[in-house]
């Protein structure tokens, strides 16, 4: 990869508290927890975090609560190198928070509540329209407005940049929302929620698939298993991913969507950014919490180097 490329991360940001559970409870059962953990999360500061460590010059677009775990949160993506010029400080609601249960095999539950998370309106995403146009790519998701998503994928399109969206948690009106990108990556769960298909009818999807989607690349992640990819050019790929026994799944996601951002940035045709992503995503379930575990290039790099030796 070249020079360091910039990233702008439109999202949210969470304070996380992780608790420790045999399995993930179901309603109306009551379970001990083997231990708990307070850590920084969002999925925007978790891809911002991961592009950062990938090798990008990286600004956030997003809102904190003017309150403690605000203050902290700025000095902890700070200390990171990323850029916050366009976080602004909400007044009036509470930092983002998440609580999350992690069972003995990895998997995860998420609750979010979303605080000054929802503050990130059309309006500030055109008062943070001078980040996105200095950026190369613009990577989102779904934890902040839909409206402000859809208006900061405008201006990046219209100043000619690359738009990589998770969407993230998944809500029902994204396919109507006329959010546009160019490169749309995807779990199992959403891709069949986006195409109408089970989870099991994933690899027999059509060639024609991102073109019919006017994407450039639908990239579908799947865990353990490959990572499918559609190109606009009908090109189908499944790349496994690089094969590791997780110990917590959070943030896997976000460390995928980060490192593809920088390696689509950095000029990687799309089988290399996907790979790339791929170790990125492995790396991070190797440890517990989201951005504790996000790896940093070096760490990626020496991944592929093994596997390819």
């Amino acid at each position: 990869m070249n020079s360091p490329s910039r990233i702008a991360v439109l999202g949210s940001l969470n304070v996380d508290r992780t608790y420790r559970v045999p399995r993930i409870p179901v309603p109306g059962e009551t379970l001990a927890s083997r231990g708990v953990m307070e850590s920084f999360g969002g999925k925007g500061a978790n891809q911002a975090v991961a592009a950062r460590r990938a090798g990008a010059r990286v600004d956030l677009i997003g809102c904190v609560g003017a309150d403690e775990a605000g203050g902290r949160y700025r000095k902890a993506l700070e200390a990171e190198g990323i850029g916050l010029e366009a976080v602004r400080i909400e007044p009036d609601l509470p930092t983002g928070s998440a609580v999350i249960f992690v069972d003995d095999h990895g998997e995860n539950a998420i609750v979010v509540e979303g605080g000054a998370n929802q503050a990130v309106d059309g309006a500030w995403v055109e008062a943070c329209r001078e980040t996105i146009e200095r950026a190369d790519v613009l990577l989102m998701q779904l934890e902040c407005p839909l409206p402000a998503v859809r208006r900061a994928s405008e201006l990046a399109m219209a100043a000619g940049k690359t738009v990589v969206l998770n969407p993230s948690p998944w809500t029902s009106g994204f396919p109507e929302s006329g959010l546009r990108c160019h490169h749309l990556v995807v779990n199992e769960t959403e891709a069949a929620a986006l195409l109408g298909r089970s989870p099991e009818d994933l690899e027999a999807l059509p060639a024609n698939l991102a073109r019919s989607l006017g994407l450039t690349s639908l990239v579908i992640t799947r865990g353990r298993a490959a990572t499918l990819v559609h190109t606009e050019g009908g090109v189908r790929l499944a790349l496994r991913p690089p094969v590791v026994v997780p110990v917590d799944t959070v943030g896997a996601g976000d460390s995928f969507a980060g490192a593809f951002s920088v390696a689509l940035a950095e000029g990687l045709d799309l089988e290399e950014a996907v790979c790339f992503a791929n170790a990125a995503g492995a790396l991070a379930t190797l440890e517990p919490g989201a951005q504790a575990a996000i790896p940093g290039r070096g760490a990626i790099e020496s991944w592929i180097e093994r596997i390819r030796s």
